[in-house]
C-alpha cells in the first residue's frame, strides 16, 4: 500500500508537469514516457540523454514528438513488452535501430553512432535494462527468460482455442 500510494503521488506530480509543458491532460503513455525518461539517469535530471545518439532529452523535448518509446530488444523477437525492455530514444535513432538489438544495429558503430558510448550511457540505467544493451544482451535474455516465449505462445494458443469455442 505504501508503494502504491507513493506511485500515485508521483503520477500526480508528473500529470501536473506534463499539463504545464503540453497544455493537455497526461495519458497513460505520457506517464510511461516520464518513468522511462527518469530511468535514463536517476541521479542527474540534467544529464538524461538518448541512449543511442547521446542527444540531451529535456522535458520539453520528451513531449515534442522527437522522442518516442522503443523496445531495447525487439518485441518481435522477445514478445517482451515490459518496462524493463523499454526506454525513450530519439525517433531517428529508433528508426536506424529498426527491428534489431542495440548491438546488431550499432555494434559496428555506423556513422553517427558509437557503441562504446551507447554502453556508457546505458550504464546509468537500471541493471535489467543495462544488460539488454550488451553485445550478448539478447543471448543472456534468452538464457534467463527462455521459457517466457514458450509459455506466452502456449498461453496464446490455449486462449485462442477457448475464444474459438466460445
Amino acid at each position: 500500500q505504501r508503494d502504491q500510494s507513493a506511485n500515485q503521488k508521483q503520477n500526480e506530480r508528473w500529470r501536473a508537469e506534463i499539463k504545464e509543458i503540453t497544455g493537455f491532460e497526461a495519458s497513460a503513455l505520457d506517464l510511461q514516457k516520464m518513468k522511462l525518461w527518469t530511468e535514463l539517469n536517476f541521479s542527474d535530471a540534467t544529464n538524461r540523454r538518448c541512449p543511442y545518439t547521446g542527444e540531451q532529452i529535456n522535458l520539453t523535448r520528451l513531449f515534442s514528438g522527437e522522442v518516442e518509446i522503443e523496445h531495447i530488444l525487439p518485441f518481435s523477437k522477445t514478445l517482451d513488452d515490459s518496462l524493463n525492455n523499454k526506454t525513450v530514444s530519439m525517433r531517428r535513432a529508433n528508426r536506424d535501430k529498426g527491428n534489431r538489438t542495440p548491438f546488431e544495429a550499432f555494434g559496428n558503430s555506423p556513422q553517427g553512432y558509437s557503441f562504446a558510448e551507447i554502453l556508457e550511457r546505458a550504464g546509468t540505467m537500471p541493471l535489467a535494462k543495462r544488460k539488454r544493451f550488451a553485445p550478448d544482451g539478447y543471448e543472456k535474455w534468452l538464457k534467463e527468460d527462455k521459457d517466457f516465449l514458450a509459455r506466452a505462445l502456449t498461453d496464446t494458443a490455449y486462449l485462442s482455442r477457448i475464444a474459438r469455442e466460445y
